[in-house]
């Protein structure tokens, strides 16, 4: 116990900006040593692609340009769980631009919406700083077709939960089924009740019927409830029925052909959100790669799927104890990575690439002090002398971070 007490203390004397930036994001509107130390973010609204969007300037200069991507949610870039995210991504001096996406906000999964994406990088100002696109969830599939589109403007992306495969993640969610590259087996994980209707209604726009999407929503509504819902199943067109199918699905084997049989346009909708090696050639930033462990609506094996096939342009964090997007409550492993996460973001901003200094620091040959990065000296951090570096976690300074940088 007293050694838990002290890593405890060391972590949270010794995060850095890194772990004010985390404890912000954990304590959403409420009070945190970030809020604090640094003056509020203002709001400008703007207009993007047509649609109203919302830039968040920081109290002080900014040193990077951000697009934070919203998620499936009726509210857009308004919803109350994006805006805080926004505030104290601010904070932290990015300047953070939330446009709206139609297709989200209609809680419709869309390849659509990144192109609004896209128009939303193009509309970030020259300077100051490195240009990059955060998103979450749903939101990094279309996030990643217009990193892949905007090249070398961007310089990092910065993903939540993010998935490569539709299939795969339709194939989890309706059976509870998985497996990392290159494997041939099943794992089984522990999909978030009701999940899979959640997916499938927010991909059923693409019905042809609107009765169909009607009488899915209220199957959906009953059976999240525990209701019978046997009468209306009947009333479905034969479109209808291929969806509810795939959702009642218990063999994963059996997905690819449940998909096939899906009215085309719906098939379509979720094969364009599928990240291929074709559809991310013009990916040139870096992509930290976030996932947690235990998250019960994409499994981890999807960023393990998107690394694998970015290779040195990603790195990829496997946050313990992590669910889907909530950091609260985290064991002290959860908290480390974390941290390690926050401060890749950290280094992008300030314009280091942290996919290259990931390379260095595992290269074989490296140096020692090239491998690890450059560290303060341990009474200049503040922290004990004889703590090891995993628990003390010293912060590098930003001109520590573009030392390595150039290093590499």
């Amino acid at each position: 116990m007293r050694r838990l007490l002290l890593a405890l203390s060391l972590l949270a004397g010794c995060g850095g900006e890194a772990g004010r930036l985390l404890g912000d994001i954990e304590a959403g509107p409420g009070p945190s040593d970030l809020k604090a130390s640094t003056p509020a973010p203002s709001l400008k609204p703007v207009t993007v692609a047509g649609h109203p969007a919302d830039l968040w300037v920081p109290g002080e200069e900014p040193l990077a340009r951000l697009v934070l991507v919203p998620g499936l949610s009726e509210q857009g870039r308004r919803d109350a769980r994006l805006v805080p995210l926004a505030q104290s991504l601010a904070r932290a001096r990015f300047l953070v631009l939330v446009p709206e996406l139609p297709a989200a906000r209609r809680l419709s999964a869309d390849a659509a919406d990144a192109a609004v994406i896209e128009a939303a990088i193009d509309a970030l100002p020259e300077g100051p700083g490195p240009a990059g696109v955060a998103a979450i969830s749903y939101a990094a599939g279309p996030a990643f077709l217009a990193a892949a589109r905007a090249g070398k403007r961007l310089g990092f992306v910065a993903t939540l939960g993010a998935y490569q495969s539709t299939e795969a993640v339709v194939t989890f969610l309706a059976t509870g089924a998985w497996r990392n590259p290159g494997e041939t087996g099943w794992r089984q994980g522990r999909p978030a009740r009701g999940s899979v209707w959640l997916f499938l209604l927010a991909n059923a726009a693409s019905l042809p019927d609107a009765g169909d999407r009607a009488l899915l929503a209220e199957i959906a509504r009953r059976r999240l409830a525990g209701i019978d819902a046997a009468t209306l199943a009947g009333r479905l067109t034969p479109s209808g029925a291929a969806v509810l199918a795939l959702a009642e699905e218990n063999d994963p084997d059996a997905i690819p052909r449940r998909i096939n049989d899906l009215p085309s346009g719906m098939q379509n909708s979720l094969e364009a959100l599928t990240l291929t090696p074709e559809r991310l050639a013009g990916f040139a930033a870096c992509a930290i790669l976030v996932h947690g462990e235990e998250d019960p609506i994409v499994p981890p094996s999807e960023s393990r799927r998107l690394a694998a096939m970015l290779g040195d342009r990603a790195v990829l964090h496997v946050i313990p104890g992590l669910d889907h997007i909530d950091p609260r409550g985290l064991s002290l492993a959860g908290r480390l990575a974390m941290l390690e996460s926050a401060r890749d973001l950290l280094a992008a901003r300030d314009g280091a690439d942290p996919c290259a200094l990931r390379r260095s620091r595992s290269a074989p040959n490296a140096p020692r002090r090239a491998r690890r990065g450059p560290r303060p000296s341990a009474r200049r951090s503040g922290c004990p002398r004889e703590a090891p570096s995993a628990q003390c976690l010293p912060e590098r300074s930003r001109r520590e971070r573009e030392a390595s940088s150039r290093g590499s």
